[in-house]
Parts: structure tokens; C-alpha cells; sequence
């Protein structure tokens, strides 16, 4: 595992993939599972968020309770600390920025329950898979064949847990929720 040097977080991949890996088509979210919203919102909740352009305008609109730090090249977008929407060029800005955020808004008896979320797209994951030593996965049983991948996960290097299995219905299809840690 990767470390960056003025990090002081735990750096958390959260994410759901197909059963072949895919996590989207690249402009909209492939399914609608409300367990699993329930999951994210639970788990990230008062801790920042990094991902990618494309994701942030997938979702429509910053999540609230938490920073939504966007990695992107373009220059046309302004920070708004209301909404607590910051937009960065660099992964290491984005972790700077996540650990200001963090270092702003808590406690420093409070810092030991905050994480910095990975929370897509395709690059922002293959870029910062590297730092995680955590992935907070939900496997959705479908198989899509095409889509963006979720980078490669070596079993070795990971221990993986089941968490829950949800059976789906006709609104949503049969998904599980597992923990990834990485060995050391």
C-alpha cells in the first residue's frame, strides 16, 4: 500500500460492481438498490468524499453531511464551502483538502472515527487503490459484459468479508455488501 506523506485518514474505496466488475456505463448509475443507499449514507456520513467529474454530475448534486471533493482537469468550476463542494487537480489535493476539511469542521477527539472516501469513477479508482487499505464493496448479481471497470482486486492482498446478502426483487436485483482489508 501506497502512503502520502500529509495524509493522516484512512483511505476508504467504497463502491458497487456487477459480478463481472463494472461500476457504470460512464454517465448514469446501472441500478437502483435502496439497502445499499442506506449502507453509503450510513458509512460516509460526516466524512469527505473524493471522486471524479463525471460521477459528481452523475449525481446531480453534492451530498450533504459530507465534502464532496471533485478531481478535474477543467477550470470553469468554483468551490462552494456551503455546499461544501471543493474542486482539485490532483489526488494529493484531493487528500489535502479532504484532511482540511476534516481538520475544519472536528474535533481532534473526533479525528479517529473519520475516513476519506474513494467514491469513483474508473480513474479516480485506479488511481487511489493504491492508498486504500479498505474497500467497502456491494456486489450487485448481475453480469453487464460492458461498462466501466472497477480496477483489479488481488485476492492475495486482501482479506475479504461477507457482510449481508439481500435477495432482490422485482424492483432491484440480489446484491451483497462485503468488506475488503488489506493485509499487511
Amino acid at each position: 500500500m501506497k502512503v502520502l506523506q500529509k495524509n493522516k485518514f484512512p483511505i476508504v474505496t467504497i463502491v458497487a460492481v456487477s459480478k463481472d466488475f463494472i461500476i457504470g456505463d460512464g454517465k448514469k448509475m446501472l441500478w437502483h438498490l435502496p439497502n445499499d443507499l442506506k449502507r453509503l449514507k450510513s458509512i460516509t456520513l460526516g466524512n469527505p468524499l473524493i471522486m471524479g467529474r463525471k460521477t459528481f454530475e452523475s449525481i446531480g448534486k453534492p451530498l450533504q453531511g459530507r465534502a464532496n471533493i471533485i478531481l478535474t482537469n477543467q477550470n470553469n468550476f468554483k468551490n462552494d464551502v456551503q455546499l461544501e463542494k471543493y474542486f482539485v487537480k490532483s489526488f494529493e489535493d484531493a487528500v489535502t483538502q479532504a484532511n482540511n476539511w476534516i481538520f475544519n469542521k472536528y474535533k481532534k477527539s473526533e479525528y479517529n472515527t473519520k475516513k476519506i472516501f474513494i467514491f469513483g469513477g474508473g480513474e479516480i479508482y485506479k488511481l487511489a487503490l493504491c492508498f486504500c487499505n479498505k474497500i467497502e464493496l456491494t456486489l450487485v448479481d448481475v453480469k453487464l459484459k460492458k461498462g466501466v471497470l472497477f480496477p483489479h482486486i488481488d485476492e492475495k492482498k486482501w482479506k475479504k468479508r461477507l457482510i449481508q446478502t439481500i435477495q432482490g426483487t422485482e424492483n432491484y436485483p440480489s446484491h451483497s455488501f462485503w468488506v475488503y482489508n488489506r493485509k499487511n
